[in-house]
């Protein structure tokens, strides 16, 4: 079995909804990664990235959204915006009582999508 799927399985399809739809009634009003979604339908989002998440982890493929380099390369995400986001994740998983090495394990998926999210951005803290 992959990683993956023991994540979904581990964590379950009910706390996955329920971690997604806090953190994005949080990302709505945050300060530093709000703007982003002024005007977008919150439910639609939300939806969509429970279908995501749920992929992500190991479960059914439901998402249908746009790839994710195409849908992100608009938005002009920076890395701060990017680390805002994985600190507001922690907190919720954390919050709702999800394991901290089933949170890592989530988060260490999260953090293999940044070259999709930001493709120029650097990977390391050091310059060539």
């Amino acid at each position: 079995m992959r990683q993956a799927e023991s994540l979904y399985s581990a964590i379950g399809a009910a706390f996955i909804e329920a971690a997604i739809t806090e953190f994005y009634r949080r990302a709505f009003v945050d300060g530093i990664i709000g703007h982003f979604f002024v005007g977008k339908d919150q439910a639609a989002i939300t939806a969509q990235q429970i279908d995501f998440a749920t992929a992500l982890l190991g479960g059914p493929k439901n998402y249908r959204g746009r790839p994710l380099a195409s849908v992100h390369a608009e938005l002009q995400i920076r890395p701060p915006h990017f680390g805002r986001r994985q600190v507001l994740m922690r907190e919720v998983l954390l919050e709702k009582g999800l394991a901290t090495e089933l949170c890592d394990a989530w988060l260490a998926l999260e953090e293999s999508l940044r070259p999709l999210i930001l493709p120029n951005a650097p990977t390391s803290c050091h310059r060539s």
